[in-house]
């Protein structure tokens, strides 16, 4: 038999030896999606059977060929998501923080790969490539989080790619060293807020993080309206919100639920005198000459002093803060109820405390260790 046609149009011979002489052999490339080559042979009893076979496949791989032109790339697919599915139910920031990720480190290398042509090995590839590039395990695994999102979406709802297909962005990564956030003990609190470096701003500031645990954009967008003192509560109702790139604005608080927190007396104490000549409307840390949240970075250079004049640990941040206060009142507080507990500093479940607020304490391990000795040692037992 002669060369066979393989310019996608296929070959229609007549057999003209051996057992099937006399029958027509239809034979064909079909190039599947992966880009891997497939060579399809079959006999007919005649030559119109034969061509009818060829007709179909190429009919199909015209099908093929136009679906997969009309099909999105994984660049024009994160693209379609950021400006019409994501707003529906995602901040505005984190939308920009996923589309800078995806442009610096993905869109050159993979967004041009249509949604079903990608695969484990390209992936793999290209995270260690990125990691070659000097990337750091935490930032791999948020680009991770973001393309397997993505094409989870494109599975379903979305149906972009076929129900079948396996996420090809979810591979296990190495699991980046968490940071060891810190938390103090009741007197180490104490210590902090009364230290005699501290400026009366300084001190209120402070207090506010560890006596109130409130968040630094509820802290930052504070007035002295909001504290109520009459009431000895604290209304969060705002913070600044800083998007990507850098640019801050007022909205509702983290989860765009308004609370209460309560304000103990030593807090009213040391806030009441400095908020005292204030306007209801005025921020107590304004922008230099005009009433408006000073910028984020600002904000933490009044930070760095506090900590230096209150002897705080050098790596200690506001979120430590937030979470010393959580952790005592978990720890050492039994009488506050968890519910309570979560309506005052603003977490929509309960388990989030559990899971990210909670550390060993001293004061509440003699605690236990009292009570054990109490139980245990006693005649009864």
């Amino acid at each position: 038999m002669g060369t066979r046609a393989d310019n996608h149009d296929g070959s229609c011979r007549e057999v003209l030896t051996g057992k099937h002489a006399g029958k027509w052999r239809g034979q064909f490339n079909l190039r599947g999606q992966k880009g891997l080559k497939t060579r399809i042979s079959r006999l007919f009893s005649t030559k119109t059977e034969a061509k009818s076979f060829l007709h179909d496949l190429r009919r199909g791989v015209r099908i093929e060929n136009a679906r997969r032109s009309r099909e999105l790339t994984l660049g024009e697919w994160f693209d379609w998501l950021a400006e019409n599915d994501w707003p529906e139910s995602i901040e505005a920031s984190t939308i920009g923080y996923r589309r800078g990720r995806f442009r610096k480190y993905i869109q050159r290398l993979m967004g041009h790969i249509p949604l079903s042509r990608i695969d484990a090995l390209q992936v793999r590839a290209v995270f260690k490539r990125l990691r070659e590039d000097g990337a750091s395990e935490s930032l791999l695994i948020a680009i991770k989080s973001d393309l397997v999102r993505a094409f989870n979406q494109a599975i379903t709802p979305y149906q972009r790619v076929p129900m079948t297909s396996a996420n090809p962005f979810r591979l296990p990564l190495a699991q980046a060293t968490p940071r060891q956030a810190t938390a103090l003990t009741p007197g180490q609190v104490r210590a902090a807020v009364v230290a005699k470096r501290l400026s009366s701003s300084e001190r209120a500031m402070l207090a506010l993080f560890f006596l109130a645990g409130l968040r630094l954009g509820e802290v930052m967008a504070i007035t002295a309206g909001q504290i109520r003192l009459d009431a000895d509560l604290i209304v969060i109702d705002r913070a600044v919100r800083v998007e990507f790139g850098g640019k801050q604005s007022v909205g509702l608080p983290k989860g765009k639920k308004t609370r209460t927190a309560v304000m103990c007396r030593t807090l009213k104490a040391i806030v009441a005198p400095f908020i005292a000549e204030m306007a209801p409307e005025q921020y107590l840390w304004s922008a230099e000459g005009q009433n408006k949240p000073r910028m984020k970075k600002r904000i933490y250079d009044v930070w760095k002093g506090i900590r230096a004049a209150a002897g705080l640990p050098p790596d200690m941040s506001p979120h430590d803060c937030r979470l010393t206060h959580i952790n005592i009142i978990e720890k050492l507080m039994p009488n506050v109820s968890v519910s309570t507990l979560k309506e005052h500093v603003g977490h929509a479940a309960t388990g989030v405390t559990e899971a990210n607020y909670t550390r060993p304490i001293s004061t509440a391990q003699s605690i236990l260790r009292d009570e054990l000795d109490r139980i245990f040692a006693s005649e009864d037992a």
